[in-house]
């Protein structure tokens, strides 16, 4: 691993952890084991740091999701599947809630941020659409903002109190959303470290 990357990883990993604002370069740099002189190298300034640990961040995500329904064999599989990784990703030992809802928190100010968070929340709410008008939900978008708001308090209620009983309701509230019968979603796997 290059040192570009060995920098990214570190910030991904302290900001996700820690947040944007109270991680400074000097603490990337030293946990990185590299100069100020190699970091400005590769990131300019802190904003730019931020911006491309967030892009690396929507791509795994990504990846990360898309290659876990990819074994579902029909619409309402793939729609559990959102919900499965979802509940993996808040058992993994590194799930510190979303580095996306952080930094429109962080940086309500700074447009380039804000626009990859919404990037990223869309390419979201576009595959939950997809899979509602799959499935044959006649509101399939209307719905897809439902469930995207129901996945991201999700996500700030497992931040706040843990996985909790609570994440079945709201998957079982989604089943009559999407217009599916009901499965239980799987137990996360223990000692999950992450999904990325």
């Amino acid at each position: 691993m290059g040192k570009r990357e060995v920098i990214l990883e570190t910030a991904m990993r302290l900001f996700n952890r820690d947040g944007y604002q109270a991680v400074g370069v000097d603490l990337i740099r030293d946990e990185a084991q590299v100069s100020k002189m190699t970091l400005y190298k590769y990131f300019a300034t802190k904003d730019a740091l931020v911006e491309a640990v967030l892009d690396l961040r929507h791509e795994r995500f990504k990846a990360s999701l898309l290659l876990w329904i990819s074994h579902c064999v029909n619409p309402a599989e793939r729609l559990r599947g959102v919900f499965n990784w979802h509940l993996r990703w808040f058992s993994s030992a590194e799930f510190h809630g979303c580095m996306f809802i952080k930094a429109m928190d962080e940086f309500h100010q700074v447009e380039q941020h804000l626009a990859t968070a919404r990037l990223h929340k869309v390419w979201m709410r576009e595959l939950l659409s997809s899979t509602l008008n799959d499935i044959g939900q006649g509101k399939a978008a209307e719905q897809a903002e439902c469930l995207q708001v129901m996945l991201d308090g999700m996500i700030v209620n497992a931040s706040l109190f843990g996985v909790s009983a609570s994440v079945d309701g709201l998957w079982r509230y989604a089943c009559v959303c999407a217009g599916i019968e009901y499965a239980a979603l799987d137990a996360p796997q223990a000692n999950l470290q992450s999904v990325f």
